[in-house]
């Protein structure tokens, strides 16, 4: 069997008990010999003699930098990881795409105090931290993105991400008067059919960055438009499991297991 290192943060894992035993207990029948390590205790120096490759649930893209360095493959690689955890990163990624997306302001002096301005952490994610902006007086452009807010708001589509291509897609409804359509947060969730036009923006990114297995958010407008919203780099199956759809680590594993295959 080919062995492999799953990572999380301490914090994650009980939560995410669950999970991490379905993919280490799954990555047998994919000849895949799996063992969980919390981020804190990595030992670089000693990783590329025991492990041919990681699953990086950490969302640190330092860590996976690192492993990279010592010749590791990672799931997800380093440009993935990194958009998926610095959203004003992803933007810039966009703007080279000429893809939409909302309106960031990068700057105190770009702020207008008379529009509604949405405040998030550039790391965050699960919609923590998101809030809108009741005064300028502690704003942090180091560690938040300031956005305009979406007045034609829908809904949140999730496009799920394995080796590159859609496998499946989402759209959370935000309940009434709350502008997060977190599944975690009360959202409702649905399949979504996605149009061709949709599929080519995705495809559009796909060209340009590759994603063993992540999300991508689009902001759905009532005019049928979408904005790219977020990458969501350790993205889970919660949502698709509560809609029955269980297809997705099957899907992963048997990706890694074809990359890693052959591996000395």
């Amino acid at each position: 069997m080919i062995k492999g290192l799953v990572i999380y943060d301490e914090v994650d894992v009980e939560k995410n008990k669950s999970y991490i035993n379905w993919l280490i207990e799954d990555g047998i029948k994919y000849n895949l010999d799996l063992e969980l390590i919390l981020a804190k205790d990595i030992n670089y120096r000693v990783l590329d003699s025991k492990f041919k490759f990681v699953i990086n649930r950490s969302r640190d893209f330092r860590i996976t930098y690192n492993l990279e360095l010592v010749g590791l493959r990672v799931f997800n690689k380093f440009n993935f990881c990194r958009l998926g955890n610095d959203k004003l990163e992803a933007y810039n990624f966009m703007e080279t795409l000429d893809i939409k997306y909302p309106k960031v302001y990068r700057s105190i002096e770009e702020l207008n105090s008379n529009k509604k301005i949405i405040e998030k952490p550039k790391n965050g994610h699960g919609g923590i931290g998101v809030n809108i902006l009741k005064d300028f007086k502690s704003l942090d452009f180091n560690k938040n993105v300031y956005q305009g807010f979406i007045g034609d708001y829908v809904g949140d589509i999730r496009f799920y991400i394995i080796n590159n291509n859609i496998v499946n897609s989402v759209i959370r409804l935000p309940k009434e008067d709350e502008i997060l359509s977190n599944f975690s947060r009360g959202g409702n969730v649905e399949l979504y059919k996605y149009s061709y036009l949709q599929k080519e923006i995705i495809d559009k990114i796909l060209s340009n960055i590759d994603i063993d297995f992540g999300g991508i958010d689009f902001l759905l407008l009532e005019n049928g438009e979408i904005l790219f919203n977020e990458f969501e780099d350790a993205v889970g199956s919660r949502m698709l499991s509560y809609l029955g759809v269980n297809n997705t680590m099957e899907l992963f594993l048997e990706h890694i297991r074809k990359s890693v295959k052959g591996m000395k």
